[in-house]
């Protein structure tokens, strides 16, 4: 068993955590007959290094040029397989262009990875050969993960992340649309999950034990305390949260007697603004501390309630920020 805020890594700013990060995608049906098998690993290795689901990816690929078909510079002035606009590509700090960001660029500057630095800009030398080419696949694709990322796609907020990319309702849901169909597992993405490759593995297998129960468990006053409970996967919210840990070999106490107050000393408190995956969250229900669950990021969290059972509920929800008073465990410190 792990111990009890037990260090099992080292922290690391933000933009490399950002790296080697995989979403956990699955391509469904329609995208197993749709996207271009050699297109694939592309998407892939753009995900892995900046978080965006790769079949997120596929889908702005689709929209933009249906997989590189039609490559033609619209009327705006966006070039490339994912349409960039010169000046996102390079930065706005470059001198000159339009208010929709078309300007003549030299070729020699705008594929400069140098110049992009130097100008702020998001175009990405995808793979390796010293150039950042709008016009290359494998760079305009990891430039697009690299500017959904930026606009908060890796911490699943998809739907600011496609209008940031073109400020229009109806290309945000011909996107999604298509990520949807491209994606066999999005409602698992929806919840704000993604895996970091190397990093945390114990709070992602706790929170994909919790997972396989989702929309399946009943919640049980006082259930989940016998091992007839738990084969029968009948908790509630403290057993529920027990038995999620224990599925990474983390635990947090007997079967017979955790229940919120025993779970609320575990590990170490942290602020508000500093929650991350995987710490609990405590509300003050029936009592003070009284229900506690799993959080997922983007103001989600897993719980198993007397509503809904195990669930997927959010901070934003009335009765659920009526209730939350700031109260955060971390079990597993990075």
């Amino acid at each position: 068993m792990v111990a009890i805020s037990i260090i099992i890594g080292v922290l690391v700013a933000d933009d490399q955590a950002k790296k080697n990060a995989t979403t956990g995608a699955e391509m469904s049906d329609v995208g197993a007959e749709e996207i271009p098998k050699d297109y694939i690993e592309i998407y892939q290795a753009a995900e892995k290094k900046y978080g965006v689901p790769w079949t997120l990816l596929a889908a702005h690929h689709k929209v933009e040029t249906n997989f590189s078909v039609d490559l033609n510079v619209s009327s705006a002035g966006a070039i490339g397989p994912m349409q960039f606009m010169p000046l996102t590509w390079l930065g706005w700090n470059y001198p000159g262009g339009s208010r929709l960001g078309n300007a003549s660029i030299p070729d020699a500057i705008i594929s400069s990875p140098k110049m992009i630095a130097k100008y702020g800009g998001y175009g990405v030398d995808g793979d390796g050969d010293g150039k950042a080419d709008p016009w290359n696949l494998t760079d305009s694709v990891f430039a697009a993960a690299n500017y959904l990322a930026a606009n908060g796609a890796a911490n699943g907020n998809y739907q600011q992340a496609v209008f940031a990319y073109n400020h229009s309702d109806q290309y945000v849901n011909a996107v999604l649309d298509w990520f949807d169909k491209y994606t066999k597992n999005k409602d698992a993405l929806l919840s704000g999950g993604y895996t970091v490759v190397g990093g945390n593995k114990i709070i992602e297998r706790a929170i994909q034990t919790g997972m396989t129960i989702l929309n399946k468990s009943p919640y049980n006053w006082g259930g989940g305390r016998t091992q007839a409970d738990i084969d029968a996967r009948s908790f509630d919210c403290s057993s529920f949260v027990r038995w999620a840990f224990s599925g990474a070999d983390v635990d947090l106490g007997p079967i017979a007697s955790t229940t919120t107050d025993t779970l609320v000393i575990k590990g170490k408190a942290v602020s508000v603004m500093k929650m991350e995956r995987g710490d609990l969250l405590f509300f003050d229900t029936y009592k003070r501390n009284g229900h506690v669950g799993i959080y997922l990021g983007n103001g989600k969290f897993l719980n198993d309630n007397s509503s809904h059972g195990v669930s997927i509920d959010s901070l934003d929800n009335s009765y659920w920020k009526g209730v939350f008073h700031g109260t955060v465990r971390r079990i597993i410190i990075k």
